[in-house]
């Protein structure tokens, strides 16, 4: 795939490379890796099959459209090296993940989208996402539903509502991560319809957002619980907010506090094992 590509033939030609992100999928068989060897801009995509796409180190492939992962139970798709800015076309979610089995995203920026960053919404679905940033979109940096995910050594960076969010029915684990300027939580449990959520922050910093911590359930059967250990969560509007009778369960470790949002908060603690 390459920015001066044309899309005619089977794409697996390095010296006659494709033009488009989804011309190329189409091309390829499941399982396939396509590789963007020039910087360019390549359009979204709709994925249906297990694939990596892959953007080397010094390519900077632009995507301005919406990814959609609509794959298998048994499906793995790969996305690496992307950089994605929704401003131009004003698309809702930079990659919506609504169906299948896992999904892994690596090195990729995703910016200025209507809604999330990342909406991933497959009922039990598997999200993995490393070393991604997450920057100025109109709602949720990654928000997840229905679904698990592992999120690592990221970063969300001033959207409009959540750096990182767990909605119902959802368990996500998260490490090593930053979030930061967030209007209304930095990360955030909540359960609206009956479900159990699950979120686990592990080793990150919560900074400047109206909640550093924040976890929420309404409605009858709603059960919503944080848990945290060896965070710094400081100077955000309101540290800890644990409401509705949900779980925000301090694991040890944590330092709370700065010029703003107090130092309390918790609703139990667990010892370190």
């Amino acid at each position: 795939l390459s920015g001066t590509g044309s899309d005619s033939g089977d794409c697996s030609n390095a010296a006659t490379p494709c033009r488009s992100l989804q011309y190329a999928i189409d091309q390829a068989a499941p399982g396939a890796e396509v590789v963007i060897v020039s910087s360019g801009g390549y359009g979204g995509a709709t994925i249906t099959k297990s694939i990596t796409v892959n953007a080397p180190t010094g390519v900077i492939a632009f995507v301005g459209r919406t990814i959609t992962v609509n794959i298998a139970s048994t499906d793995t798709v790969t996305l690496r090296g992307l950089s994605m800015n929704g401003a131009v076309f004003g698309d809702q979610n930079g990659i919506a993940f609504v169906a299948g089995g896992t999904l892994n995203i690596e090195n990729t920026v995703i910016s200025s989208f209507a809604n999330n960053g990342v909406n991933d919404t497959g009922p039990g679905s598997h999200m993995w996402v490393y070393n991604c940033d997450f920057k100025k979109n109109g709602s949720v940096g990654i928000y997840v539903v229905s679904a698990s995910a592992v999120i690592e050594n990221s970063r969300s960076v001033k959207n409009t509502n959540v750096g990182m969010q767990a909605g119902d029915a959802s368990t996500v684990a998260i490490r090593n991560s930053v979030a930061e300027g967030n209007g209304y939580a930095g990360f955030y449990a909540n359960s609206t319809a009956g479900g159990s959520t699950e979120m686990v922050v592990d080793s990150c910093m919560s900074t400047n957002n109206n909640f550093g911590l924040r976890s929420l359930q309404i409605g009858a059967g709603s059960v919503a619980t944080l848990r945290a250990g060896q965070n710094i969560v400081m100077n955000n509007t309101a540290n800890l907010g644990a409401g509705s009778g949900s779980g925000l369960i301090s694991q040890g470790g944590n330092r709370v506090g700065g010029a703003t949002g107090g130092t309390t908060g918790f609703t139990g603690t667990v010892a370190q094992q």
